[in-house]
């Protein structure tokens, strides 16, 4: 009976390492689901900072996308006990228990080549105005976004990387525009976000004709009543969107940096904020505006740009199997002004310490060091700017979705 009670003690002991079922099921989530997220975005990193250094190299960029992700997860267990006896007064002269426990994890991933009609026209497509205002809203620097994004400012010219050619400087303004917005920004004197825009009106009703049905109608179809022209008592049906627009206080407009925006731009200060669309001429305007028309690079034209950030192993400088870049000195805005600030891509021979991102290609390490903070906001930013581009409609998803049966 002793040996009895000792060896049920004994199992007793192993039965909460054995799983039962999908009582499992919340443990292997929590500790399946991170790791996947970590391991998706760290590919994402690596294959973006890989095709920048392809594109420094003036080969083309690849990407594929994790389309999917399903896993099963099996577990098998056994138990027993032996036990040996000496003599059947004193009780086992021997005793033990083994048993064993297997888990199992089988992950099926599918990986999806992005090409096709759709997915060039995203990338190869200008990026729209709109998305000034995203980055923005998200708090990015609105001068690092016009520096990475916009080739052109109602009339005023940026620099160019444009892929087989070499980098060419912008207008030598370009960079006193950078400048100021730098610092408006830092003094919240400038700001760039949404507003609400309604279209023309066709026909005008009494208000008093107007019934709560009529307001919920024009709400479910995506319009509003509204006053015609501040008119309480004539009101017409409106359709809206919400429009970008650049806000320069009235303060802001008055500092040293406020008025260079305004000249070279040649905005009017008497309009409240200025509209921010898609350009429609090459020149500055000849009067004063209340747009700010910009006409946006493509999303391989800001990987062309960054591409210029890579610093070169020395051999492959010498024999220039690399894109040239604007020689510093050559004009007043480089594009190594703005890249020495805003991001850099270091070389090694060997696997990088403090390496945040890292990639091999043409037998080198290519890495963003973990330290240097302005690097990870841009790389971070051009990672934002993909999401916003690549969007879900071009035949496959772009967010892997993780399926994980318990039993």
């Amino acid at each position: 009976m002793r040996v009895t009670r000792l060896i049920s003690a004994t199992l007793a002991g192993l039965l909460p390492l054995i799983p039962l079922g999908c009582t499992n099921g919340p443990k292997l989530i929590a500790n399946s689901h991170i790791d996947y997220n970590k391991a998706v975005r760290q590919v994402m990193n690596e294959e973006l900072l890989l095709n920048i250094v392809r594109m420094r190299y003036a080969e083309a960029p690849q990407m594929v996308s994790v389309s999917s992700i399903n896993t099963s997860f099996e577990t098998s267990s056994g138990g027993g006990a032996n036990v040996g006896w000496g003599n059947g007064v004193s009780g086992p002269a021997s005793w033990g228990v083994d048993g064993s426990l297997t888990f199992r994890d089988n992950p099926t991933i599918s990986i999806t080549p992005r090409q096709g009609e759709e997915v060039a026209k995203q990338l190869l497509g200008s990026i729209a105005p709109a998305t000034i205002a995203y980055l923005a809203g998200a708090g990015y620097r609105l001068d690092h976004i016009f520096a990475l994004l916009v080739e052109n400012t109602n009339g005023l010219r940026s620099y160019t990387a444009a892929g087989t050619l070499p980098a060419r400087g912008g207008d030598a303004e370009y960079g006193e525009f950078l400048e100021a917005i730098r610092v408006l920004q830092e003094r919240n004197e400038i700001m760039c976000g949404f507003l609400k825009a309604y279209d023309d009106y066709d026909g005008a009703v009494d208000r008093s004709s107007l019934q709560p049905s009529d307001f919920l109608a024009a709400i479910q179809s995506g319009k509003r009543w509204r006053p015609v022209d501040g008119n309480t008592e004539s009101w017409a049906l409106h359709t809206y969107d919400l429009e970008p627009i650049i806000w320069i206080s009235p303060e802001g407009q008055e500092t040293p940096e406020g008025k260079t925006v305004i000249r070279l731009l040649n905005l009017d200060t008497d309009e409240p904020y200025f509209w921010l669309s898609s350009l429609k001429f090459q020149e500055t305007p000849t009067e004063p505006t209340d747009s700010i028309r910009v006409r946006m690079r493509s999303v391989y034209g800001v990987m062309n740009l960054l591409s210029l950030a890579v610093e070169l192993p020395r051999v492959d400088a010498e024999e220039k199997r690399a894109l040239p870049v604007l020689p510093p000195g050559t004009h007043p805005l480089t594009v190594h002004e703005f890249l020495d600030v805003a991001m850099h891509v270091h070389d090694a021979p060997s696997p990088p310490e403090n390496a945040w991102v890292a990639v091999r290609c043409r037998g080198y390490w290519f890495y963003i060091d973990d330290r240097e903070l302005a690097s990870k906001r841009t790389f971070t930013l051009v990672v934002e700017l993909l999401n916003l581009q690549m969007s879900s409609d071009d035949g496959g998803s772009t967010s892997p979705i993780l399926t994980i049966p318990v039993g």
